[in-house]
C-alpha cells in the first residue's frame, strides 16, 4: 500500500501543493477590509486567482464568480480520484450546500424540527457510510476533519439558539447534527446545559484555549480550531486523501472571508468590524 499511494496521489498531491501556494495571505485581506467601495474590492480581487472569474461589479456576480472558482478547483483537484473518493468529496462539499437549501425551503413548516432531524440523519448516515469504505488511514483522517467541522456547527447552533433566540435545551437538541465528538452524550449535555458563553473554555478546553466574551469571539475561536485541524494534514506523509480534502475546505473558508469583506464594505462597516467577521486567519 505504501508504494501504491505515492503513485496514485502524485498528480493530485502536486496539484494541491501548487494551489495551496495561491491561498491569499493576510496582506490581501488587509487591503480588502481597508477598501472604501466595492470597486476597491474588485481591484484587489483582480490581482488574485479569483480575478478571471469576476465578470462585473454587481454583488450577485461577485458571489457567483467566487463560487465558480471553487467549482473549477473542485474539478481540478478531484479529477484523478477514484469513484468512491469522488463520492465522499461530492457528498461533503456539494450535498452539504444542497442540504442547507432544503432546510431553508422547509423552515417555515410546522414540523420543521422533525424534518430537519430527518434530513440531518440521512445526510450523516450517507457521509459515514461513504467514509468507511475508504482506506483505513483515510477513514481516520477524514473522520477527524469532518468531526471538527460538525463540532463547530453544533456549538455555533447551540449558542445561537440558546443565547440569541432563547430556545430551551429540549428544543435545541433536534438541530444538532450527530457527527463528531458531540455524538457522545456527555458532550451534548455539557453543551445544552451551558449557562453562559464564557464557560466554553472550561467545558471544551481542547477547542477553546482561552475565555471567549461574545458570539464573534467564539466563532473566531471555533474556526481557528477547525483550520488548525485542516492544516495538520500537511505534516508527515504527503500522499493521502486528506490533503485535497483539507485544501478544498480551506478554500471554502477563504471564499467565506472574501464574501464577508464584500458584505462589510457594501454596508459601510468600519474596517475593524469587518476584520471581526473574518475567520481562520
Amino acid at each position: 500500500m505504501w508504494l501504491i499511494k505515492p503513485l496514485k496521489f502524485s498528480y493530485t498531491n502536486a496539484k494541491c501543493r501548487a494551489i495551496k501556494s495561491t491561498l491569499l495571505d493576510i496582506s490581501v485581506f488587509e487591503r480588502l477590509t481597508n477598501s472604501a467601495t466595492i470597486g476597491d474590492i474588485i481591484i484587489v480581487i483582480k490581482d488574485t486567482p479569483y480575478g478571471k472569474f469576476i465578470k462585473s461589479v454587481l454583488q450577485e456576480s461577485l458571489g457567483k464568480g467566487l463560487d465558480n472558482y471553487f467549482l473549477y478547483l473542485f474539478e481540478k483537484i478531484t479529477e484523478k480520484l477514484s469513484k468512491k473518493e469522488k463520492d465522499i468529496f461530492f457528498l461533503f462539499f456539494m450535498e452539504r450546500e444542497n442540504l442547507r437549501k432544503r432546510k431553508k425551503e422547509i423552515q417555515q413548516k410546522p414540523n420543521a424540527k422533525e424534518l430537519f432531524k430527518k434530513l440531518d440523519m440521512e445526510y450523516v448516515t450517507a457521509l459515514k457510510k461513504n467514509i468507511t469504505v475508504l482506506d483505513r488511514k483515510d477513514v481516520k483522517d477524514l473522520g477527524v476533519i469532518t468531526g471538527s467541522y460538525f463540532n463547530l456547527i453544533n456549538i455555533i447552533t447551540t449558542v445561537r439558539l440558546k443565547f440569541i433566540y432563547g430556545y430551551k435545551k429540549e428544543n435545541i437538541f433536534p438541530f444538532l447534527i450527530p457527527f463528531g465528538s458531540f455524538t457522545k452524550k456527555e458532550n451534548i449535555e455539557k453543551l445544552l446545559n451551558m449557562e453562559k458563553i464564557s464557560q466554553l473554555h472550561i467545558l471544551f478546553p481542547s477547542i477553546f484555549k482561552k475565555t471567549v466574551k461574545d458570539f464573534t469571539e467564539m466563532r473566531k475561536a471555533l474556526y481557528r480550531y477547525h483550520t488548525e485541524t485542516l492544516k495538520k494534514v500537511w505534516l508527515g506523509f504527503p500522499f493521502k486523501l486528506s490533503v485535497p480534502f483539507a485544501l478544498l475546505r480551506l478554500i471554502e473558508i477563504e471564499i467565506k472571508n472574501i464574501k464577508a469583506c464584500i458584505e462589510g464594505v457594501r454596508l459601510g462597516l468600519p474596517e475593524e468590524e469587518i476584520k471581526r467577521m473574518l475567520v481562520g486567519i
